[in-house]
């Protein structure tokens, strides 16, 4: 009853974008026998006592301002997490922002884990696109990124989005920093399912993909989300998907106590060095707009499959 009840409210979202629900590209269903299948999960294998959970965001921080604790509580709990950022988080800047915000990005996780920073770093080829990956030694987290352009126009690169992407706005979008070919809508879904069918998770979390633009949050978020859920159906293991919401959580009541929220607020403090554009102390993020983000960590949507 309660998967009726998130599909319905997925279609009704996406009725109002203008989109079928459901509707993704001619995704050919993925097959974790697959020779491409196989030779994923050998490059991703994870221990064999690991139960893996993906976090599929927009930008570096969204991990950390949206879905934590769940993130954080997951790695104390020993589960393998690996987390896929989308876009580089770029807001029309040089390499030298996007950059700053994954090294951002480790060194929360490795604060998350309580070890030292040291990442070991490589490609893994999902969809047979090559994709930056950084693993932290001695631990079970992955972080992958895909450096997709954000929300925000530049006149150094032709303006494109994942939300005009997403309506067929665009036809494609191309990684910054010349990492691979241009995506496609079906391109980008089937690399989030093989990034699914490689890791095995059973638990998946991304944004909210119950909502709809306009609704308050960011665009780039509510993408993610509905690529993430089109992703995640041809993806044939059993596993849950849930969706969090963005910055709408400001119109609720807070829902974590006062010892999650200062944790939540001391990981995001590890990241914020390497983004000059976010808060960067206690005191400041506790009364700006960062502050909700911080007190609140709220579903929109969750079903098993």
């Amino acid at each position: 009853m309660a998967r009726r009840r998130c599909n319905r409210v997925f279609r009704a979202a996406a009725a109002m974008l203008g989109v079928t629900a459901l509707a993704v590209m001619a995704v050919t269903p993925s097959a974790a026998s697959s020779p491409v299948a196989q030779e994923q999960q050998r490059q991703t294998r994870m221990p064999a006592s690991c139960s893996p959970t993906l976090d599929v965001v927009a930008h570096e921080d969204d991990d950390l301002l949206f879905i934590n604790p769940s993130v954080s509580d997951d790695i104390a709990a020993g589960r393998c997490v690996v987390t896929l950022f989308v876009t580089a988080g770029d807001s029309g800047r040089p390499a030298s922002y996007w950059l700053g915000r994954e090294r951002g990005a480790m060194a929360a996780y490795a604060a998350m884990s309580g070890t030292s920073a040291t990442w070991d770093a490589d490609t893994v080829v999902l969809a047979g696109r090559p994709i930056v990956r950084q693993r932290l030694a001695g631990t079970r987290i992955t972080l992958l990124f895909l450096r997709l352009p954000d929300s925000h126009g530049s006149p150094t690169r032709p303006f494109g989005t994942l939300q005009a992407l997403w309506r067929g706005e665009v036809p494609t979008l191309r990684p910054l920093g010349g990492g691979g070919g241009a995506y496609t809508r079906q391109a980008l879904v089937k690399t989030l399912t093989a990034a699914m069918d490689a890791y095995r998770p059973d638990r998946i979390r991304t944004l909210d993909y119950a909502g709809h633009y306009g609704d308050g949050d960011h665009a780039d978020h509510h993408t993610v989300g509905y690529l993430t859920y089109a992703a995640q159906r041809y993806y044939h293991a059993r596993h849950r998907i849930s969706g969090y919401r963005g910055y709408t959580v400001a119109d609720y009541p807070d829902n974590l106590d006062g010892t999650a929220a200062d944790r939540k607020l001391d990981y995001f403090l590890a990241y914020a060095p390497y983004d000059s554009k976010v808060c960067q102390s206690a005191e400041e993020c506790r009364a700006n707009f960062y502050g909700p983000r911080f007190t609140h960590s709220l579903t929109t949507a969750s079903s098993v499959r």
